[in-house]
Formats: C-alpha cells, sequence, structure tokens
C-alpha cells in the first residue's frame, strides 16, 4: 500500500476511534473533532516511523498532547469567535486557558491517549497491513516492549 493510501485508510480510522471514544464519554461529538482526531491519528502514529524506532515512547506520547492541545486551541478558538458550537467548555476546571477551550488536566489525558495512539497505529500498520519491521518501544534508552512477531514472518 502506497504511503497516501496507507495515511488516508489512517486518517479515516483516526476519525472513526475519535468519534466513537467521544460518544461514549459524552454522548455526542461533531464532525470538525472527528476530522482532528483523524489528523492526531495519522501525525502521532508516525511519529515513531519518521524519527526512529528507538524514540522515547513518553517523548511520543508529550509530542502527541501538545499536538491535541494546540488543536484544541485552533479550534476551541474558531469555534468560539466564529462558529459558536460550544463544542466543548473547560471553563469549569483548574488550569484552563483560552476561554475554556484547552484545560491542564486534559492534556495529562491526551498524554496518556498517546500511548493508545501509537500502539494502535503501529498495530495497524505492523499486522493488518503487513508493513514495517516489528514495533518496538523505548523508554530512557531501554527497550520496555516489542510487538509479537507477524504469523506470516514465523518460518
Amino acid at each position: 500500500m502506497n504511503k497516501t493510501s496507507r495515511n488516508l485508510l489512517m486518517f479515516i480510522l483516526g476519525c472513526a476511534f475519535y468519534t466513537l471514544v467521544e460518544m461514549l464519554w459524552r454522548g455526542y461529538s461533531f464532525r470538525l473533532m472527528s476530522l482532528a482526531g483523524g489528523l492526531i491519528f495519522v501525525a502521532g502514529g508516525t511519529l515513531n516511523d519518521k524519527f526512529s524506532w528507538k524514540m522515547d515512547l513518553l517523548l511520543q506520547c508529550g509530542i502527541i498532547s501538545v499536538m491535541v492541545t494546540l488543536l484544541e486551541a485552533i479550534i476551541g478558538n474558531i469555534d468560539y469567535y466564529f462558529l459558536h458550537l460550544n463544542m466543548w467548555d473547560y471553563s469549569n476546571l483548574h488550569y484552563q486557558y483560552l476561554n475554556g477551550k484547552i484545560s491542564l488536566l486534559f492534556s495529562v489525558i491526551w498524554f496518556f491517549m498517546g500511548f493508545i495512539v501509537v500502539f494502535v497505529h503501529d498495530a495497524i500498520t505492523y499486522y493488518w497491513l503487513h508493513e514495517g519491521k516489528q514495533p518496538e518501544y523505548w523508554i530512557l534508552r531501554k527497550r520496555i516492549w516489542q510487538m509479537p512477531v507477524r504469523k506470516c514472518d514465523i518460518h
């Protein structure tokens, strides 16, 4: 599968995963945020492909958290000033900023959701699409885990 097709597939899956999580969490979702979920799934899931499999997993999750928080700031302010849909409002939480559009608490939640983004993206790429080498995960320069070998790779 070429890179564009793979990224389009991952984008669609990211949109679907995001929408599903939000539907389970609060019972509804917004299409614009589903698109953001797709972008994060593609961008966050390919960090170790672009840089190195030895890229620290905590760093990957931190980058994903920052990406989500920045998207929340951008989309949240577009919503606040132009769309008026009130897609979300963190103003009742401590450590919220930008008219309640970003929250330190949710940035921490996005950090932990980063683990799911990385593992699911890698599993789909490796097991379903049969692309790339066997995923491995590093924290503080120590390999903590490697996904099991694909059955088609066992001789």
